[in-house]
C-alpha cells in the first residue's frame, strides 16, 4: 500500500489554525498538529474517536492523498498538501489551500516508522489536541462531513436538474417540430 498523505485544517475566527496533517503508511500513521507530531499505530489511530472522525475528514477534503504538492518560494521547495480548510465555524472554503509542512524533504519518500511514539510524546500531543477539541472545535466532525457531502450532493444535484430541465425542453421542442412544424416551434421557443 503507498503512504498517502491528508490535512484538515481548522480555523476560528482569527484565532491561530490548526492543521492536522496526517501521513498513513501501511501500519502507522504520522499525525502533526501544527508543530507537534507522533506516530499512532493504526489501532491506536481507530481507537480514539475524535481523531479518527478528523483523519476521516481530512480524506475527504484534500485534493489528493497520494501526492504532495511543492511550491518555490525564494530559491527554496516547500512541501504542503491542498485541503479545502473549514473556518469560521461556518462552512467549508470553497477553494483549495496549500498548508505547508514543516519538512524539507518529501514526507511520502520517507521510511515507514519502526515503532509507535512514546508515552511522553504522546501526553504532550493529546494536551495541545485536547486544547483544540475544547476550546475551539465548534463542530462535532460528523457535522463538517454532513455539511461536505450536503456541499457536494447539491451541486450534483444541481447539474441534474439543470440537465433533466434542458432534455425535457428539447424533447418538448422536437415533438411540437415534427408535430406542427417549424414556425409553430420558433414560436414556443421564445415562450420556454
Amino acid at each position: 500500500m503507498p503512504t498517502t498523505i491528508s490535512c484538515f485544517s481548522y480555523r476560528q475566527w482569527d484565532r491561530v489554525p490548526f492543521h492536522f496533517i496526517f501521513i498513513k503508511y501501511e501500519n502507522f500513521v504520522k499525525v502533526i498538529l501544527n508543530s507537534k507530531s507522533v506516530i499512532f499505530t493504526n489501532s491506536e489511530l481507530a481507537s480514539n474517536q475524535i481523531l479518527f472522525q478528523i483523519f476521516i475528514l481530512s480524506l475527504l477534503l484534500t485534493k489528493d492523498i497520494s501526492c504532495i504538492s511543492s511550491v518555490f518560494d525564494k530559491n527554496k521547495i516547500k512541501y504542503g498538501v491542498e485541503t479545502l480548510r473549514h473556518w469560521k465555524k461556518s462552512k467549508i472554503a470553497d477553494y483549495y489551500e496549500f498548508i505547508e509542512i514543516d519538512n524539507r524533504r518529501n514526507p511520502l519518500n520517507s521510511m515507514e516508522p519502526k515503532r509507535a511514539s512514546s508515552d511522553k510524546k504522546m501526553r504532550k500531543f493529546f494536551k495541545l489536541f485536547i486544547n483544540f477539541c475544547e476550546n475551539e472545535l465548534i463542530k462535532d466532525p460528523i457535522i463538517i462531513v454532513d455539511e461536505y457531502i450536503t456541499r457536494e450532493s447539491d451541486k450534483l444535484f444541481n447539474y441534474f436538474d439543470r440537465y433533466i430541465h434542458h432534455e425535457v425542453k428539447i424533447n418538448i421542442l422536437s415533438r411540437i417540430l415534427h408535430t406542427y412544424g417549424h414556425d409553430v416551434c420558433k414560436f414556443v421557443n421564445r415562450f420556454i
